[in-house]
């Protein structure tokens, strides 16, 4: 496990979060994260790349689990988790353009809106992220 290429990215992304929005990203080393960075590591691509890729997975992580939380009887917190959700989707949306992850992002946009959708019928964040490493690993067999 490539504890730098973590540590890298998470630090790349809490410097593209606008410091008002007091979003934190915790919770970005997990088993998910990590079994998409060592993906990453089996591929040879620029660091850079991988930082980006692994970026782009971990704001997706991250607004998954901020929809989570919603709470249909407490309005602040729903609205707050709402937000930041949409905020960090929109972040992911801004990082690969700016990278210029073109086919990551064709790649990556379909399979967030069926997660969205499937959020609905509460499936398993295990598979969900099951499923996010699949879509990466085929898109960097494409790709790479």
């Amino acid at each position: 496990m490539d504890m730098n290429l973590l540590q890298d990215t998470i630090s790349m992304l809490q410097q593209h979060i606008d410091a008002g929005t007091e979003i934190e990203l915790t919770d970005m080393d997990g088993a998910p994260v990590q079994d998409i960075a060592n993906l990453l590591n089996a591929y040879e691509l620029a660091y850079s790349r991988k930082m980006t890729v692994l970026a782009c997975c971990m704001l997706i992580h991250a607004a998954i689990t901020r929809h989570k939380k919603l709470a249909v009887q407490d309005n602040s917190n729903l609205t707050r988790s709402i937000l930041d959700g949409d905020y960090l989707t929109g972040l992911l949306y801004r990082l690969a353009v700016k990278r210029k992850e073109w086919k990551l992002l064709s790649r990556l946009l379909p399979f967030h809106k069926r997660v969205q959708l499937a959020l609905l019928k509460d499936p398993s964040p295990d598979r969900l992220f099951r499923e996010l490493k699949h879509e990466i690993d085929a898109y960097l067999k494409r790709s790479a």
